[in-house]
């Protein structure tokens, strides 16, 4: 007799550690089962909704235990299909991890968690008086953990480079719950794997590198207006 004796023990082990709130049912958001492409896929088992790296890597340390394959989510922007879960997986949705945890204009960084919008990391950095590069025509939807695994190029590309130019440090984590420290400040830093071109071609690297769950991005003195011109220049 055939029969699923692991998806109650998922489920229910999800739910005591976490709680209802942010443990959702498969068929509980329609909005979580496709992105922008036209992919079709499945109901997953189930919607997690984590709001930090700790409870990040308990879910998928859980899943993992448990053989359940994982779908990550971000803003939903994707044209290829890579957010859509197939029948009977676990989605994890990194949409309520969107602090933006610090501002450097001293060392010009952004620290970020991945679910954050890149418009609303733009208007923050505006509004301290930096420019973050990263622009895309899906700001108000993207995410900037989405940008960074993507490397995406976007509206700057030629000027400053894809993500990847941008990004100085990850915390990662892997499928099996493994949190990875790589939150770096420095421009030069030649120590140890370099963890923004990892994660920035996480899928070709290694399928276990899951998700970024925050990034330390560079950020520029905002320019000056065209109008701006200073007191001591020399007229043209």
């Amino acid at each position: 007799m055939s029969h699923e004796p692991d998806q109650p023990t998922v489920l229910d082990e999800l739910r005591a550690a976490f709680g209802a709130d942010e443990i959702l049912a498969g068929d509980a958001s329609p909005r979580h089962l496709k992105d922008w492409s036209t992919a079709s896929g499945g109901t997953p088992l189930a919607i997690l909704r984590p709001r930090s790296t700790a409870e990040l890597s308990r879910m998928l340390a859980i899943c993992n235990a448990h053989g359940r394959a994982v779908v990550p989510q971000g803003g939903l922007t994707g044209l290829v299909g890579g957010a859509v879960p197939g029948e009977g997986q676990v989605v994890v949705s990194l949409e309520r991890m969107t602090a933006i945890e610090d501002i450097d204009l001293g060392s010009g960084t952004v620290t970020v968690q991945a679910g954050a919008p890149l418009q609303a990391v733009q208007e923050a950095c505006h509004e301290a008086g930096a420019l973050l590069a990263i622009d895309l025509g899906a700001r108000g939807s993207c995410q900037i953990g989405g940008n960074v695994s993507t490397n995406a190029g976007g509206n700057r590309v030629i000027r400053y480079g894809n993500t990847r130019d941008s990004v100085l440090g990850l915390e990662a984590v892997l499928a099996d719950g493994t949190v990875l420290p790589m939150m770096n400040r420095m421009v030069k830093n030649n120590a140890g794997v370099t963890s923004s071109t990892c994660s920035s071609a996480a899928r070709a690297c290694s399928e276990s590198l899951l998700a970024s769950s925050s990034s330390c991005i560079r950020c520029r003195a905002a320019p000056a207006p065209r109008w701006w011109r200073s007191p001591t220049s020399t007229p043209r």
